[in-house]
């Protein structure tokens, strides 16, 4: 009886370290490939959602500059100034979206 439980403890142990084994070396490489590939492309889908978003703002913000500035260098700072603030925008949504701490 005593050999009997032995040899079935031992199946068991076996077993699981067969799983375990498989699990760590074949199936958590597996699964760690498939969601680096879903996290990269929904980022690609969101800087493409901010970028739209961002373009948007900017061009608006742009055309709102040209009517109420009257002078060219005021109209060129205006477009660096929002180009520059366009380009924080995408870099702190970004920056959230892949959990980058704020300096």
């Amino acid at each position: 009886m005593l050999s009997v439980l032995i040899v079935a403890l031992s199946s068991s142990a076996l077993t699981l370290i067969v799983v375990s084994l498989w699990g760590h070396f074949y199936f958590q490489p597996k699964l760690r490939q498939t969601l680096e590939k879903d996290m990269e492309k929904q980022a690609r889908q969101a800087a493409e959602v901010i970028g739209e978003s961002v373009e948007a703002a900017v061009k608006r913000g742009l055309a709102d500059g040209l009517r109420n500035l009257p002078t060219r260098e005021i109209l060129e700072e205006t477009s660096r100034s929002l180009a520059r603030s366009g380009s924080e925008i995408v870099g702190e949504r970004l920056g959230k979206f892949f959990g980058k701490k704020e300096r």
